[in-house]
């Protein structure tokens, strides 16, 4: 079964006709930042342009960056792409393209397609977090995701690990994702240092020694794996697939991540740590996935 997925991005929309977890054909096009309808004709365009290259789809499914509101199906809001508050995105789509289409968090996509046919697609359980500007990540058992009973399960960055501690995105202090994602890292090597410094130089830093970087760099790992080691306790994946522009640091950040976790997890069982597979098309797989599993009944 041929499905169309949409990942909607804060620079980027990438659409893909998809089967069973292969990219078939894609369109790639920039992400307006001109407001709503803008987007809209921008997804809309991707699709129709599948659609006259031969790749016909009954459902379409969109990864979007959140919060959303699964029931009234809209975007809450975006922070990086404008004019996504409460918008109407699956009722416009469904109005332009005549077919049903399915909403869902971009985390939860790019997830289920590692879930399904990436890094954990021979596992019953796992557990995707992805490490970037941001922390998300989903949780997944058999071909369900796990939502909760109000959408919100799998919230990983959003879980309280320092009281105290800095204010993150949802308005609660000591988050993991305020202690611990790239612009966390960034924020406090700025502070550190007196001067605006990405992550790319603070790990270059922290490489050569520097003693505030490498502080910087262990403490947010440290978190991390804290994170990691509570989400074994509740969930007991048997495995975690780590995603996201902070993975490509590779062993030298995973390495003290996984220290971290093995040593909050002394006499519990230590899932592996895979990294993520399938790369940029990950968010358009899941969501056509989801897609199709909306066509399935599933």
């Amino acid at each position: 079964m041929i499905t169309i997925g949409l990942d909607l991005g804060g620079t980027k929309i990438l659409a893909a006709a998809v089967e069973d977890g292969e990219v078939l054909d894609s369109v790639r096009v920039d992400t307006p930042q001109s407001g709503f309808e803008d987007v809209v004709d921008a997804l809309v365009g991707t699709a129709e342009e599948l659609a006259a290259r031969g790749f016909a789809s009954d459902a379409i499914g969109i990864g979007s960056p959140g919060p959303l509101d699964k029931e009234r199906k809209k975007v809450i809001f975006s922070p990086n792409i404008a004019g996504l508050e409460d918008a109407p995105l699956v009722a416009a789509l469904e109005e332009r393209l005549g077919k049903p289409v399915v909403l869902e968090n971009d985390a939860n996509v790019a997830g289920y397609a590692e879930h399904l046919y990436g890094a954990a697609r021979e596992l019953h359980s796992s557990v995707y977090v992805t490490l970037s500007t941001g922390i998300g990540g989903g949780l997944f058992l058999g071909r369900e995701v796990i939502r909760g009973a109000h959408g919100v399960a799998g919230e990983i960055g959003h879980m309280t690990l320092m009281l105290g501690g800095p204010m993150g995105g949802d308005g609660h202090a000591g988050t993991l994702e305020a202690l611990a994602a790239g612009r966390s890292m960034a924020r406090d090597a700025s502070y550190a240092y007196s001067a605006e410094m990405d992550t790319r130089e603070l790990f270059a830093r922290a490489r050569k020694g520097e003693r505030k970087a490498l502080g910087i760099v262990e403490n947010a790992a440290l978190f991390t794996g804290i994170g990691l080691a509570n989400l074994v306790k509740v969930f007991d994946p048997e495995a975690f697939v780590l995603g996201g522009g902070l993975t490509e640091v590779g062993d030298y950040y995973l390495s003290r991540v996984q220290a971290a976790a093995e040593h909050y997890l002394e006499g519990y069982p230590v899932p592996p740590l895979r990294l993520a597979e399938l790369g940029g098309e990950a968010g358009v797989i899941g969501a056509a996935a989801f897609a199709a599993a909306a066509l399935e009944g599933r």
